[in-house]
């Protein structure tokens, strides 16, 4: 049974892709409470309706081996999809802590310059 890994230590979002198909592309470390954990993977939350915050929340979790030792170990995961367009952010949740990251369009920043140009 999956469950959330301990801590959150890094977090990177980005995007990919081109403006008519952005992908939101984030990649994630983070700590485990014993050695051993399998399927480590980043869930999305899922919405009704898109959050007030703009903000995609994901739980970092992963399948704890039945007999390991107690000692925290390094994981890590990623995941990437469709960019929605009310997204301007991460939120990723672990068992003692989360962080969040924004997400910024890179075709918008080029477009910024030519205009103050």
């Amino acid at each position: 049974m999956s469950e959330l890994v301990r801590e959150i230590v890094e977090v990177n979002a980005s995007i990919d892709g081109d403006e008519e198909n952005p992908l939101l592309v984030v990649e994630v470390e983070g700590l485990a409470p014993t050695a051993g954990w399998a399927n480590i993977r980043l869930d999305p939350h899922v919405y009704i309706t898109p959050p007030d915050d703009g903000v995609q929340d994901f739980d970092l979790v992963g399948d704890r081996p039945q007999d390991a030792a107690e000692v925290l170990s390094e994981v890590e995961a990623a995941w990437e999809g469709p960019l929605l367009d009310w997204c301007i952010g991460v939120r990723i949740h672990a068992v003692d802590n989360l962080i969040e990251d924004e997400v910024f369009e890179p075709w918008d920043e080029d477009d910024d310059e030519s205009e103050a140009a």
